[in-house]
């Protein structure tokens, strides 16, 4: 393999590692007074929640909970998600997964307690006495459910993901290869 080509096959996977999604591309979705949570390692760890209190050509400022406006330039944002209001189907599932959780703990529990303290009825035989996995799984099934009631009242809020569309490709040129690097603005 020729050296040019070496050298063409290396800038294209340099380039190609460069192509990290940038969210200066989502210009309509990043508007004053928009509900947003993004990304920004160089300037804070992890999500950064709030609503978006201005917005100039390369910053946006975000108003946390808080009441703290912390400046982001749309540079260093490297995922955004944006609010699109509180859902009752998202609730339902959030709450489905806690009450779940929560049943299936209070049923171990229930049913560790039920075997210790079986002798409920004396001496007289019980008619309707449960197993223990038949306590795990009722208190299982009413957590779901009540989970998943009180999860769809409640609502939760639901996040939409902003896609920053981005493309490598590589053209022939009159010297060799050209690699071409687009970010929509």
């Amino acid at each position: 393999m020729s050296y040019r080509v070496l050298r063409s096959i290396i800038a294209i996977a340099c380039c190609s590692a460069m192509a990290i999604p940038r969210a200066d591309a989502q210009i309509p979705e990043l508007q004053p007074g928009a509900r947003v949570r993004v990304q920004a390692p160089k300037i804070v760890g992890g999500w950064l929640e709030g609503t978006i209190l201005s917005r100039s050509r390369d910053t946006v400022t975000l108003t946390t909970p808080r009441r703290t406006s912390i400046p982001v330039p749309l540079a260093a944002i490297t995922a955004a998600d944006v609010s699109r209001g509180r859902s009752r189907g998202d609730g339902a599932v959030k709450g489905l997964a806690w009450g779940s959780g929560v049943g299936l703990a209070v049923g171990l529990l229930s049913a560790v307690s039920y075997d210790t303290g079986s002798d409920a009825c004396g001496a007289e035989p019980c008619d309707n006495e449960l197993t223990s996995g038949q306590v795990v799984a009722g208190s299982f099934i009413i957590g779901a459910a009540l989970g998943a009631g009180i999860g769809a009242i409640k609502g939760a809020e639901h996040w939409d993901s902003l896609t920053i569309q981005t493309y490598v490709a590589v053209r022939p040129s009159r010297d060799g290869v050209t690699l071409v690097l687009a970010i929509p603005f």
